[in-house]
């Protein structure tokens, strides 16, 4: 299959390491022209799991492009970027997206269906979310932080030929994965979880793990986890996971020694996804009156961290 994957970041890259062992055409598109050039020029260097020794990469060859417009077709469209660039991307793609060429949104953010809505029929796209965890160690090289299963779905519920086929795409790639009809109530579930991971961890700039040595990080995340429940079960989404704390324990447990998306882009000096995240539950929240305040205090203290580098006295 040739497949394009719009966004190069850890998601991305993992992504195209895994299609690209099993054979298949790989086209990664990314803005930034000096990671195309260096991508094109050395591939993608991978850190196995566990692995800390920087000799032990392996290295994969595969295109990346920046114009998106020089690619004529292609079988399968993956968007792993973050939120706030979900527009851009799907309309440099345009011209590829069809019924069978679908794209596949590989994010964790509530929002994203709505914004490519506007521009992609519902028909031609597909919702996929992973519990896989990987780390951005520079523009060609990331490191496999923990395995885990990928969701696919069709908004409409069907088990389709074309979701059985990406499906076994992914297995064959060793990629592990899970055709389920109740796509939208467990990606809530993982962003729920995740708000409450990802801006805790960054705040207190510490791994997934060390979330659950102190009791006080404990009750913080389980008060988010808590209202972004309220404010699920208000807008009537079939959360497939009941016990939202136990997702939430296994998630910091599976990937202990992480940092967390939101904490690496903290520290990389990017954007966050807090608006797709935390965010997004206090909009709905307000759609419904339901209050949220503590994931709306989450909001303000990480955009105050993506203005403020903590430490410095430079911004005073």
């Amino acid at each position: 299959m040739k497949i394009v994957i719009v966004g190069s970041g850890a998601m991305g890259k993992l992504f195209g390491v895994f299609l690209t062992k099993s054979k298949h055409e790989v086209i990664l598109v990314d803005v930034d022209q000096k990671v195309v050039d260096e991508i094109n020029h050395s591939g993608i260097e991978l850190m196995g799991l566990g692995e800390s020794n920087p000799d032990t990469v392996q290295q994969f060859s595969l295109q990346a492009v920046s114009d998106p417009s020089t690619i004529s077709d292609c079988d399968l469209i993956l968007l792993t970027v973050k939120s706030h660039a979900t527009l851009a991307a799907t309309r440099s793609v345009l011209h590829l997206i069809s019924e069978t060429s679908p794209v596949l949104l590989l994010q964790t953010g509530l929002g994203n269906i709505e914004l490519v809505e506007k521009l992609v029929p519902r028909q031609h796209m597909i919702v996929a979310f992973t519990f896989m965890s990987g780390t951005a160690l520079g523009n060609n090289r990331i490191r496999h932080g923990g395995t885990g299963k990928t969701y696919l779905g069709e908004l409409n519920g069907e088990l389709t030929p074309r979701l059985e086929k990406i499906s076994g795409l992914f297995t064959d790639c060793g990629l592990q994965n899970q055709m389920v009809q109740r796509i939208i109530g467990r990606l809530w579930c993982k962003v729920i979880v995740y708000s409450a991971i990802n801006s805790v961890s960054s705040i207190l700039r510490i791994p997934n793990g060390s979330l659950l040595s102190k009791m006080e990080s404990v009750t913080l995340m389980k008060s988010l986890v808590d209202e972004g429940k309220k404010v699920a079960d208000a807008h009537a989404i079939d959360l497939v996971y009941q016990d939202l704390y136990e997702l939430l324990f296994d998630a910091c447990k599976q990937s202990s020694n992480n940092l967390s998306s939101m904490l690496q882009d903290l520290l990389n000096d990017r954007p966050t996804e807090i608006d797709a995240q935390n965010g997004a539950i206090c909009r709905f929240g307000e759609e419904v009156g339901i209050p949220t305040p503590t994931q709306s205090t989450m909001v303000q203290l990480i955009k105050l961290l993506e203005k403020w580098k903590p430490g410095t006295l430079s911004n005073f």
